[in-house]
């Protein structure tokens, strides 16, 4: 799987060896929107329950334009509480201890 810059840049070139830099300019914008509408989503479950219908804008965000390897590694950095975020971080120590809200 391609999840890094460089590798995604080797792949994105042509059979001329010129770089296609649309899978490469795609990454660079969308990269920070995508692990955001991830981070939105894990915020509005958190805090307002998993039924929560306006939950699933954010959920529908990420999973159309996060590459499925982001998103397989994220829930399983959750899964172990070792996801990188400190606005979860925030958002976790207001939630109480073993809620399942």
């Amino acid at each position: 799987v391609c999840e890094t810059l460089k590798c995604l840049m080797a792949r994105s070139r042509s059979s001329s060896g010129v770089l296609n830099t649309i899978p490469v300019i795609l990454l660079l914008t969308k990269g920070p929107k995508c692990q955001q509408y991830f981070i939105d989503f894990q915020k509005c479950i958190w805090k307002k329950g998993e039924g929560y219908k306006p939950c699933d804008w954010f959920r529908h965000h990420y999973e159309h334009i996060c590459p499925q390897p982001w998103i397989e590694k994220w829930n399983d950095q959750l899964d172990r509480g070792v996801f990188p975020s400190k606005q979860l971080l925030k958002v976790a120590e207001q939630v109480p201890q073993g809620c399942s809200c």
